[in-house]
């Protein structure tokens, strides 16, 4: 399994809403349907952060999305889907940076 980590800052001139809104509920139209995608969580910034970050985050979000391997991932984002959902993307994030990742989990929710 292969995870695919991105983050993303929104456009200047889009609210921290808008940005939240348009990710959440519009891009997820089209992203949803990449072929072979596994799962998929999207993580918005809230707008209390650590003392230190400054006026904003560096980032507005991340997404992580699975897939069975990275020629699955890369196959899928070759795809009309693929190349539709980069282009959404496009219209309200100014930086999407993607990395590959190998997850490792340390600690799992305690069940009561």
């Amino acid at each position: 399994m292969i995870k695919l980590i991105a983050l993303l800052k929104r456009k200047p001139g889009i609210s921290r809403e808008e940005f939240a809104r348009r990710w959440v509920e519009d891009h997820t139209r089209i992203s949803s349907r990449l072929p072979g995608l596994a799962s998929y969580r999207i993580n918005i910034s809230s707008e209390r952060q650590p003392v230190g970050v400054g006026e904003e985050p560096l980032y507005d979000g991340t997404a992580e999305m699975w897939w069975e391997s990275i020629e699955a991932m890369e196959a899928a984002f070759d795809t009309e889907v693929g190349r539709l959902a980069g282009a959404d993307a496009d219209e309200f994030a100014e930086v999407r940076i993607h990395l590959y990742t190998d997850e490792h989990v340390i600690a799992v929710e305690a069940v009561p």
